[in-house]
């Protein structure tokens, strides 16, 4: 299971710990059950090898993961000096939100933001600072799965019938479609691949070999919901999976990936928290498959695998 640091200086979060804490015996008991009853339940996938389960012929792919964060200076020395990754200088908005990226060659990235100061609280899109705020407070972590692939056009006539609430939130140069902030799938978004997916040409070559996002791991409260949803554009249902460090969740194939959507309510993960749990960077052929643990990002888990080991 994947453990979340949590900021003792939050009254909230303290509450939700202790909660946590009182159910966490019956919860490990059952964590051990169905590391026996699923283990063996999906094959080759078991071992949790993103590359068997993709679906060539789906309108997805993955975008980008932004990832909340505490420390933006720290982490970006930690991930270019310890781990090889190169980081690009970070940007800020009129909100406060600082920025840095971490691009590949396959044009997926992952942005690193955190609160650099505070903005206007009746700006308009002042609440997604907030959220960041929120994250932070409560560990940091991935705060969105980002797709993209089809116009969004297309994927708002997709999503009618099936999301009524899925929405273009915003225009102009940063167009997106997204959930309502209170809406069981409010992790994920679309965003508009010919206005925010870097050219591959632009990424940076990282020192680890890194080329790609090959798979996310994302907590929601109504995983059937979410896995129908990426059905609808073409996705592969390939049943249950298992993550290296014994968090289960429903892998669903898209083009060039993976995506693991697990049940929040199942492993406990508090409303408030970080969605995105787990990511899987695609390296070069001579790559060190390699665990990274962010401690000042919410326990948020990069596995680097080799491009050899994943098929």
């Amino acid at each position: 299971m994947i453990c979340r640091r949590r900021s003792t200086g939050s009254t909230e979060a303290g509450e939700r710990r202790g909660r946590r804490k009182a159910t966490a015996f019956r919860w490990r008991t059952l964590a051990g059950t169905a590391c026996a009853l699923f283990g063996t339940a999906s094959g080759a996938l078991a071992q949790g090898t993103p590359a068997e389960c993709v679906a060539p012929g789906s309108s997805l792919r993955l975008d980008h993961v932004p990832v909340a964060v505490r420390d933006l200076d720290a982490l970006s020395r930690r991930l270019t000096d310890e781990f090889g990754f190169r980081v690009q200088a970070g940007r800020r908005d009129g909100h406060g939100l600082e920025t840095a990226e971490i691009r590949f060659g396959d044009g997926t990235r992952l942005e690193l933001r955190t609160l650099a100061s505070p903005g206007d609280p009746d700006a308009p899109g002042a609440g997604e600072a907030q959220r960041y705020t929120d994250l932070i407070e409560d560990g940091g972590g991935g705060a969105y799965l980002a797709f993209s692939g089809p116009d969004l056009d297309e994927v708002l006539a997709v999503a009618q019938d099936l999301e009524p609430e899925f929405a273009v939130t915003s225009a102009g140069a940063r167009r997106r479609a997204a959930f309502p902030p209170d809406h069981p799938l409010h992790a994920v978004l679309f965003v508009d691949p010919d206005r925010e997916r870097p050219e591959p040409s632009a990424a940076p070559e990282h020192a680890n070999g890194a080329q790609g996002l090959e798979a996310v791991w994302v907590m929601v409260e109504d995983p059937e919901r979410l896995t129908g949803f990426l059905l609808a554009f073409g996705a592969r249902d390939c049943g249950v999976s298992r993550h290296p460090e014994h968090l289960y969740g429903r892998a669903v194939g898209i083009r060039g990936g993976t995506v693991y959507v697990v049940d929040a309510l199942l492993w406990l993960a508090d409303p408030g928290s970080a969605p995105v749990v787990s990511l899987t960077v695609r390296g070069g052929p001579e790559s060190v498959s390699d665990n990274i643990v962010l401690g000042n990002a919410g326990g948020l888990w990069i596995e680097l695998r080799s491009a050899k080991e994943g098929g």
